[in-house]
């Protein structure tokens, strides 16, 4: 099933200056997915770059999502990950900053009480 993301207004910004049709990387699009990753870090050592892969991209994502507290089934379905332990693999490194107690409770008695919330699926077919 496809997935629908939306890009924040951060995001879009980078956009802005580009062509709005087209393929972003044209020399990319034409070498194989299998030699993506061989070109990526062949450029990288040519500007210094170490340490970096485009796998990394995806780790980076995932651990951003689980420190902003982003719902868990939405990155997993963002990265394509079907297995709830894949994604946690991928997030595991994440720094979580968590509030005390105190305050978690403060915030629970301020937000209004609803029967379903966005991150809940229904239960209606």
């Amino acid at each position: 099933m496809p997935v629908l993301i939306h890009l924040g207004a951060e995001a879009l910004n980078l956009f802005k200056d580009l062509p709005s049709e087209g393929v972003l990387f044209p020399y990319l699009s034409r070498v194989r997915a299998a030699d993506r990753a061989t070109e990526f870090r062949s450029r990288c050592r040519q500007l210094g770059i170490n340490g970096v892969t485009l796998h990394s991209y995806r780790y980076a994502w995932a651990e951003r999502a689980k420190t902003v507290g982003y719902p868990e089934r939405f990155a997993q379905e963002a990265l394509g990950h079907n297995s709830k332990a894949v994604h946690r693999a991928y997030a595991k490194r994440a720094l979580m900053k968590l509030p005390s107690l105190e305050e978690y409770e403060q915030r629970a008695a301020e937000k209004p009480l609803t029967t379903r919330t966005e991150d809940q699926p229904s239960t209606r077919p």
